[in-house]
């Protein structure tokens, strides 16, 4: 199993805060990829979709507070770096694609 630094960074203080890191990089790129959709997802008012991505980590995801930080940090970030960047939003449907890509990933990613 291979972690990458932030996911090594992430491990680390889920550590020290008393808490266990088992997920392997995959789970936590597939919450992050969900993080920065939403993050664009809010910034471009597309808020079915913003739903549409809670419901499905609630679906998915174990009910453990530091995959749900990751979700919401990673959310954060990105909805002020789009902001910081002026990017432009995406088309709607292209957006729904992007949406479903990474939605497949999460679900594989977190398969029981």
């Amino acid at each position: 199993m291979r972690y990458s630094i932030s996911t090594s960074f992430f491990c680390l203080s889920v550590f020290l805060a008393g808490s266990v890191c088992a997920e392997p990089v995959g789970q936590h790129a597939a919450i992050s990829r969900l993080g920065e959709l939403n993050g664009v997802a809010l910034q471009c008012r597309y808020f079915d979709q913003t739903e549409r991505i809670k419901r499905i980590l609630v679906a998915n995801l174990p009910k453990r507070r530091e995959l749900g930080l990751l979700f919401e940090d990673t959310t954060n970030r990105s909805f002020l770096a789009f902001m910081q960047k002026d990017d432009t939003c995406p088309g709607s449907a292209a957006f729904v694609s992007q949406v479903d890509s990474a939605v497949a990933h999460l679900e594989a990613a977190f398969a029981k």
